[in-house]
């Protein structure tokens, strides 16, 4: 499990970074669909389980 900020990025570059070729069958205007955009996920701490306990962790 991990426990973090997620950002909604609607620029240009990200966008476009992220596209790839048949993305337009689910956005029709491409990558500048207003429907598009990037989800960015920066975790900042976590849990595993392990040998029948669990493990906190930062990052």
């Amino acid at each position: 499990m991990l426990k973090g900020e997620m950002e909604v990025l609607t620029d240009a570059k990200s966008k476009e970074l992220v596209w790839r070729e048949g993305d337009e069958m689910y956005y029709k205007e491409g990558v500048a669909d207003p429907d598009y955009c990037v989800l960015r996920f920066t975790a900042f701490s976590g849990r595993y389980y392990s040998n029948f306990k669990s493990e906190d962790f930062i990052v």
